[in-house]
Formats: structure tokens, sequence, C-alpha cells
């Protein structure tokens, strides 16, 4: 009897799994005709799939205890299976998931409304959920047969197959991680709740693997996911003598540190350069936030263009230009992966990031020498653009003991017992290590001035994120959307553009649109960006920045925090930006709607 309950149940499970195979078919709409890619995405959607219907077997085992459970298997089958069609149309339009944010617009009255899809729309729909349930019954007649097709010898070669399918993904993925081969890794999103297994950090320690070379293979655009750049970059006429572009940014330089007190040397070159006093980044984090300044596109991007090894439309530009490149970083540029992303074009022998100095000063110092000596040795008849990212700033904010200005400042602190009541000291600190940072960055610029460069040198002046310090309850970056966190410092000293103030919505999203534009580039910013020129003063109603796996829509008042991961189901929240504090406001969210679409639209932009 209960080898006759597990075969049926056994069998209704197989029968549901080679109908959701049938019903993810879209998934693989864009693959490539590469054989390595091919082998890799049917591996993946087999063992992916597997990995659910085993999760799905513990769901449905209690009702196999019970006289007559096996009926209850049918309504959660039928469940999954809609869940899984509604999946699918996600995906095929907007290349991402089920996540909260999709499901609080779909529940919301008037939210499907938004989506703009008509009566015949919700027939099909009727008729694909009267469809599935058709199937479960039928399947559960064929499974509860006495002629059960599951007998003890299929469900060892059924299980064993399903088991391989499931260790050669796996190690198809690690294998192509470490060799950065894109038509592996561009498909990690492609399937739900793919769990994609990297064993870089244990080769890198036991094998010597080297994860940080230049990116050889190539992925043929016509076999891209990504609509980047729309359209082909075309120019207004060349300039005759190309600016030189140099972009200092420092780890958490937020908005307000930019004061005669704290950064002089910025603070002085910002009389005389653009400011931009309601900047954000775009991104909580540094992944994010140096993403959005190369690529100007949101931060969802990121997998694809990491899975695809895929250069940003701005340096492209300027390799055409024949600009000469000189990164440098106090960092590892390999994580977060900004060399198979910002720089994957970029000559490793044009990349600084590996600073022989033992302490965070010691590398922030090191890089600007090696900046000036590239000053002194390079070829004046090329331009050049520079990248340098300080890290003094992050973590325990380090700075020497002449820069010790801003007192009583800790010396060390334990982020376990650090509260508000013992903020001040760490806040010094923190001003402290801002204020080292823009030590170097004057040295930098006096030394551009020294040589006669700076009224043909563009200076971008930024942050990669802010640092909270309890002002909305919290410390530390990575964790929401206050405007401690994501708003930043922003200056650029821009060759002919005498000194202005901008108050106006502006993010890292608009550096590519407003360097390509001063190129000359014809193209809109739309055709490679979510953001726009920043030198015009665009009216918008929001700027965006992301996290790994939610985002927010920051608007004059609010900020509408949207979490993009089916992992996480907390739902769509509306914070007040002066307490960032939520505001259950039902009416309020709904209103809402139009500005969240118009947001998912933005994300789904460079998707083919």
């Amino acid at each position: 009897m209960v080898n006759t309950k597990i075969n049926i149940m056994l069998s209704f499970l197989i029968l549901n799994f080679v109908l959701s195979l049938v019903i993810g078919i879209p998934y693989f709409g864009g693959i490539s005709s590469n054989f390595q890619e091919l082998i890799f995405v049917f591996t993946a959607y087999i063992s992916n799939t597997f990995m659910l219907y085993a999760v799905m077997a513990l769901l449905i085992f209690p009702f196999f205890l019970f006289k007559g459970g096996r009926y209850l298997y049918m309504p959660i089958c039928v469940l999954f299976q809609m869940t899984l069609i509604v999946d699918v149309a996600i995906y095929k339009i907007f290349k991402f998931h089920i996540n909260p944010m999709v499901v609080n617009i779909l529940t919301t009255k008037g939210g499907f409304e938004t989506l703009e899809q008509g009566l015949g729309m919700k027939f099909f729909a009727v008729f694909l959920f009267l469809a599935v349930i058709g199937f479960e019954i039928w399947f559960m007649r064929v499974a509860a047969r006495k002629n059960n097709f599951i007998t003890k010898k299929s469900k060892i070669i059924i299980f064993s197959s399903l088991f391989f399918f499931v260790m050669a993904d796996k190690g198809m993925y690690a294998y192509g991680d470490l060799k950065n081969n894109v038509f592996i890794t561009r498909n990690h999103k492609m399937f739900p709740l793919y769990q994609p297994l990297t064993i870089k950090h244990f080769a890198i320690k036991y094998f010597g693997v080297k994860v940080d070379k230049r990116i050889k293979i190539k992925l043929s655009k016509k076999h891209s996911r990504l609509d980047y750049p729309k359209n082909k970059i075309v120019f207004e006429g060349k300039l005759k003598n190309p600016p030189n572009i140099v972009f200092l940014v420092g780890e958490a330089v937020r908005y307000d540190m930019m004061t005669a007190d704290i950064m002089p040397n910025i603070y002085n070159l910002s009389k005389q350069s653009l400011v931009f006093k309601n900047h954000y980044s775009g991104g909580n984090c540094t992944r994010f936030g140096i993403f959005s300044l190369f690529y100007g596109l949101y931060g969802s991007y990121w997998f694809n263009i990491l899975g695809e090894r895929r250069s940003p439309i701005m340096m492209d530009v300027l390799e055409d230009l024949d600009y000469e490149f000189k990164i440098l970083a106090a960092v590892k540029l390999s994580f977060p992966e900004f060399n198979k992303t910002c720089f994957v074009n970029v000559s490793r022998e044009d990349i600084y990031d590996e600073p022989t100095a033992k302490d965070k000063v010691g590398r922030d110092r090191e890089i600007t020498e090696e900046f000036r000596r590239f000053l002194s040795e390079r070829n004046v008849k090329r331009p050049y653009f520079a990248f340098l990212f300080f890290d003094s700033a992050h973590g325990n904010y380090a700075y020497p003991k002449e820069m010790e200005k801003f007192k009583p400042a800790a010396h060390s602190f334990n982020y376990l017992t650090f509260n508000k009541k013992k903020v001040l000291p760490v806040f010094n600190k923190f001003k402290n290590s801002i204020h080292f940072f823009d030590s170097l960055v004057g040295d930098i610029v006096k030394d551009i001035e020294k040589r006669g460069e700076l009224e043909n040198t563009i200076i971008i002046i930024t942050g990669d994120h802010g640092e909270p310090f309890f002002e909305k309850g919290y410390h530390g970056h990575n964790q929401a959307y206050s405007e401690e966190e994501i708003k930043v410092s922003m200056v650029a000293h821009v060759p002919g553009k005498k000194h202005k103030v901008y108050s106006n919505f502006t993010s890292h999203l608009d550096m590519p649109a407003t360097i390509l534009k001063l190129l000359n580039v014809k193209n809109p910013a739309k055709d490679y960006s979510n953001g726009a020129n920043m030198l015009i003063e665009n009216k918008r109603d929001f700027v965006s920045a992301f996290s790994w796996d939610s985002a927010a829509i920051v608007k004059d008042d609010i900020t509408i925090v949207v979490p993009l991961s089916a992992q996480r189901f907390s739902g769509v929240k509306v914070m007040d930006k002066n307490t960032y504090k939520e505001i259950r406001d039902k009416q309020l969210l709904n209103s809402q709607l139009n500005t969240i679409w118009k947001f998912q639209r933005e994300a789904q932009k460079f998707y083919k």
C-alpha cells in the first residue's frame, strides 16, 4: 500500500515535471547556436527544474500520510504550473523573474491596468488556468492506474540521470566562471531561482588560478540578449583636441562632506566648476555605484553585463577616439568584477590595482603617485582617460595622524557595540578620512594645473555611495536608501564651463550621457543610457538606486523601495524621505503605480 502511494506521488510529479519543461521553453529565446551554450543551458534547465521539484516533493509529502491526501497534490501543482506560466511571461517581457514588485502590481487595484493588458489577455489567462486543471486531472488518472509506469528500475534510471544533470550543471558553471566563458556565465539568470556554483576563492587559494585575466571570448551582438546600445554611436563631428578625462572617486564621499572644513581643496575647485547639489549614486554599494557611473544603466543590468562581459559604451567611444587609459585603484578590481565589466577591454598593462603598501593610507598615496608618474611619462599627443578609486574612507576610516583635524576621533571601534550614543568620535574619524581623500585630490589637481592641462581636462570628483551614521537609525552602507547612503558629492570641472550650481535631480546614471555629449556624440542618451545629460537642467520625477535584490525610486518627498528578488518576500514600501520610516498608506502606494511602471519600463529597455 505504501509503495503504491509512493508510486502515485512520483508518477504525478514526473508528469508535472515534463509539463513544466514544456511550459518553460520560452526561456530559451535569444540562445545562440554556440555548442557550449546549448549544452550548458539544456543541462541547467533540467537540473534547475529538478531542484524545484525536489522542493515540491517535500511540500506535498505531508499529504501523502493522509487517506485521500493525493487529491491535494493537484491544487498545489496547479498553483505551481500557473506561477511558472506567469514567470515565463514576465521573463519574456522584462528579462527577469517574478518578484514582489510584480506581485504588488498584479494584486493592487488598478495595477494590472498599468501593464496595458486588454480583455483578450484576461481570457487567455483563464484558458491557460483551465487547461492546467485539465492536465492535472489527467495526470492523476494516469498516476493512479494499476499498471503505473514507475518501476524500481525506472526510478533508478530517472533519478540517477537527474542527479547527473545537477552535477554537470554546477560543474560547467564553476568551470565557465573561472575561465570567463561568456556562453556559460551570461545564462545564470535565465531560470527562476537558479543557484550558480562558483569556486573562485577555492581555486585561487589551492590551485593558483588567475581570475583577473583580460577577457578573450567575445559574444556576437547578434546573439546577445542586451540591446545596448540601441543604435550605432555616431558623431556630429569629432573634436580636433579632445579633452583629457579624470574620474576621482572616493569611497563613501556623501553629499554633506563637501565643505570648506572637510574638503577644502575640492571646495575651492568647486568655485570654478559645476556643482550638483542633489546628486545620487546609482547604488548603495560600490558595485552598483561604479557600474552606474560607467554604464549609465540601472543596476539590474549588472548581471547580464557581467555575464556577457560587455564593455561600457562610454569606454568603447573613448577607445575609438584613441584615448590612452590609466586605471588605478587601491583595491583589486576583480571583486567587485570591474575587470569583467567597466574595464573589460582595458589592457592589463594599463590597470594598476595591486599597490604594494600594506595599509589603506599607503595604498591611496601609492595610486596618487602612480598617476602623477603617468602624467609625467605619457604621450602628450594623445588624450587620456584616468580613473582613480580611493579606499581610505571604507570600513575603519583610515587616515594619517597629521590629517586628524576633527576631534575627538576614535582610533578604533567595534561594529558589534557601535551605537548612536558613540557616534561622534567615529563620525569624526570618518570625516578625517574624507579630509585625507581631499588632500590627495588636491595634489592631483595641482599637478594637472602645473602642467598647463587643467583647461583641457574634465575632472569628475564624487563618491561611489554614502555612509549613514544613525541619522536614520542605522550605520553603514549596502543596507537601505536614505539620503546619507546614496546621495553623494559631485563636482565636475569642465573646460569652457563657468561655475554653476545645479539643484535638480542628477545621478551617476547621467555621467555617460554627459561625457559623450561633450565628445560630440550625436545619439540621444536614450540610445545607450537610463540617464540624461547633467548639463541640461532636466526636470525628472525620480532617480533610481540599486542594491543586490532591491532598488529605490527616489522622489522629492518619498522613497519607494522595490524588491527585485523572488527570495525576498516583503512587498513594495513607501518611505518618508526625511525620517526614512515606512508610510503605511495603501492609497499613497496605489498613486505611485504609474511611477513604478515607468521605472519598470526603464529596467527592461535595453533587453531584446
